[in-house]
């Protein structure tokens, strides 16, 4: 005996709206919030300043910071790979990494020199170009690890 199919009825489909509505949410906001979070651990160091009266005006702050530091590593990034052909072998990875690395501390060199609300002295510099270049490894990492995860998955013997 076949079973009865059930209509779908207009709650289900609030439902899955709302269900897929947070989980972009959730994506999108996940790296924004880690990136606060240490960023606002780093700020605790004498050398690191943010220079907000409140919670939301810290919170204006590192996402102008996010958001400036996202676009210009994205553009950066992509001449790197595109102009110096880096990706060849071991040693392009190496050399991509330290021109990164060099390229995140002039970066947040010229960035607390332009705007005054991210003060950064002595070793504040070091601190925050090597938080940036820790996230940019998570990030190869984690991109790195999901296309061997899904070639596994796809691939199967």
């Amino acid at each position: 005996m076949g079973k009865k199919k059930q209509k779908e009825t207009i709650g289900d489909h609030i439902f899955a709206i709302i269900v897929v509505g947070l989980m972009i949410a959730l994506i999108l906001c996940t790296p924004f919030i880690i990136f606060y979070g240490i960023l606002h651990l780093i700020s605790l160091t004498p050398d690191v300043t943010i220079n907000a009266t409140g919670t939301w005006a810290s919170l204006k702050i590192i996402f102008q910071f996010f958001l400036t530091t996202v676009v210009v590593t994205g553009i950066f990034d992509t001449i790197l790979v595109k102009v110096l052909d880096l990706r060849k072998g071991i040693w392009g990875y190496i050399s991509e990494s330290l021109l990164m690395m060099a390229f995140f501390y002039l970066y947040v060199l010229v960035y607390s020199m332009l705007f005054e609300n991210l003060t950064l002295q002595n070793y504040g510099y070091l601190y925050t170009s090597i938080f940036l270049f820790i996230m940019y490894l998570l990030i190869h990492i984690s991109y790195w690890l999901s296309k061997f995860l899904y070639e596994k998955m796809v691939k199967k013997p």
